[in-house]
């Protein structure tokens, strides 16, 4: 008999005590990386992720997991919450690089707060997205005028997070300057062109220690540094590390240029594929593999900046046989690779289980024997029990949020789209809906493309009430999880996509 089948189990009921399971946890989060870019997902990849695969065969994957939303901020809000961002004031849309504010509101606890409180180091290395307060010499001038030699104010270290080395927004969305913990590392000295095509940078000020091109690996560089300073440290710690890539600007380095055999973002996968595998080896190195929780998954799915088209005809397609792409309501905008290992200690397996990014709070929780308080984590369901076999999810369903408001809920097989359209940037968009039902519902066991839409089949009504009913219940008790109904904004329970529950 396999031991490992054994081991987890185990630990999983020890876990009740409070932090009777400490390991170490690194949550790496790619950026735009569309569920069918991952080989180990998608037979039929033109793009070869060996390391990431390696990673699945060890552990655990997820073949039904999703972001919360098909956009950056909100899916962000949500991992790092384990609530639905659609309940912030934030319905639609991302912050750009010099919103004044943050996302995640001032007392939310957030997974670096949990694992702060239970004994850990907590750090965030890479993109923030979720806003912070620059220090603005002219406030009545405009948001742009930023003074670059003070702190910032409401950033990461404010919002669970021990350290914090990264940029503020996307790689495309100036200003281009890193932060460490507060402040900034340097004052911008020029203005950076701007570009298009997969290559797309806004113009705008840059510092001199910015370099675009080499944005990622000093990611991981800082990332592997700070899990080699906790080498026998006796304090385990939470290393969340999201990444600028494949999002653009696509930026292989000219070592990966021509690997993957269909252009610049194929090299951008397989470069960022090999910085993970660094990245194992170094806690492997370290001794500290073993006692390391390791979590992939991507922020939404691929974007049709990088030229998706031209992949499709080189037979390469990042949602694999799902509709649309990121900012869509369908399921290539928001269904996403998620694996996680803990050393040799989880049983391999592909887990179908319906799955929230959100989901990531209430299952570190359950390990750590944290107990989460009545306005915490409201819509996370902990999957511990899928990774040590001693049990499943209590999901039964999630709701998805498009990059333009629109919602949808999918219950098992069915998923019910509050709207007649994508509610992004595929058909049918905002200007192509005459004629359209208002709207859809689909078959995701018999049409996981979503071709068919059936919310016009009479023999649907019921069920397209009775989840319209939960929808509502869900915005106006501001929980999807079991437990004390949260005080909801009536600005929040009644916006533009909600009037149709």
């Amino acid at each position: 008999m396999d031991k490992r089948i054994l081991a987890i189990p185990a630990l999983g009921i020890a876990a009740t005590g409070f932090a009777a399971v400490r390991p170490n946890v690194v949550l790496v989060l790619a950026d735009d990386m569309g569920y069918g870019d991952m080989s180990a997902l998608n037979p039929g990849s033109k793009i070869h992720t060996g390391n990431l695969d390696d990673l699945a065969s060890h552990g655990v994957l997820f073949t039904d997991a999703h972001a919360s939303s098909s956009l950056s901020t909100p899916s962000r809000y949500s991992l790092l919450t384990g609530r639905y961002s659609w309940r912030s004031g934030m319905h639609w849309g991302v912050f750009n690089g010099y919103h004044q504010g943050a996302m995640i509101e001032e007392g939310r606890k957030t997974l670096g707060t949990m694992f702060s409180r239970s004994g850990y180091h907590t750090a965030c290395i890479g993109k923030w997205h979720l806003g912070w307060n620059w220090t603005l010499r002219d406030v009545a001038r405009n948001n742009r005028d930023v003074d670059f030699s003070k702190p910032v104010r409401n950033g990461v270290t404010t919002r669970g997070f021990d350290h914090f080395f990264g940029i503020v927004a996307s790689l495309d969305m100036p200003p281009y300057v890193y932060v460490n913990d507060d402040m900034p590392t340097a004052v911008p000295d020029h203005v950076a062109p701007g570009m298009d095509g997969v290559r797309l940078f806004r113009s705008g000020p840059m510092a001199r220690d910015f370099r675009p091109e080499e944005c990622l690996e000093t990611f991981f560089r800082k990332g592997e540094e700070y899990i080699t300073a906790h080498k026998g440290s006796g304090t385990p710690f939470f290393l969340y590390l999201p990444l600028n890539a494949p999002h653009t600007p696509v930026l292989p380095s000219k070592e990966y240029e021509g690997r993957s055999g269909i252009g610049p973002y194929g090299d951008y996968i397989i470069m960022m594929d090999d910085l993970i595998g660094h990245l194992v080896r170094t806690l492997k190195d370290n001794g500290q593999w073993d006692n390391t929780v390791f979590i992939f998954a991507t922020d939404n799915g691929c974007a049709t900046a990088i030229d998706v088209s031209n992949l499709e005809r080189q037979g390469h397609y990042p949602s694999h046989i799902y509709r649309g792409y990121k900012r869509d309501i369908y399921d290539g905008g928001h269904r996403v690779p998620l694996l996680v290992t803990w050393g040799d200690s989880l049983m391999p397996h592909r887990d179908s289980s319906l799955i929230c990014l959100s989901d990531i709070y209430a299952t570190m929780a359950e390990m750590l024997g944290y107990r989460i308080s009545p306005d915490e984590a409201e819509d996370s369901f902990s999957f511990w029990g899928n990774l040590t076999g001693g049990g499943r999810s209590r999901r039964k369903d999630i709701v998805h949020l498009s990059g333009r408001g629109p919602l949808a809920i999918r219950e098992k097989g069915r998923k019910l789209i509050f709207h007649a359209g994508s509610g992004g940037d595929s058909y049918p968009t905002d200007s192509e809906l005459d004629g359209l039902p208002p709207m859809q519902l689909y078959d995701m066991y018999a049409d996981p493309s979503e071709k068919v839409n059936l919310s016009s089949d009479k023999r649907n009504t019921r069920l397209i009430k009775r989840l319209s009913r939960r929808m509502r219940r869900y915005v106006d008790t501001g929980r999807s999880t079991p437990g004390k109904a949260q005080k909801v904004p009536e600005a929040d329970r009644n916006w533009e996509y909600t009037t149709q529950f």
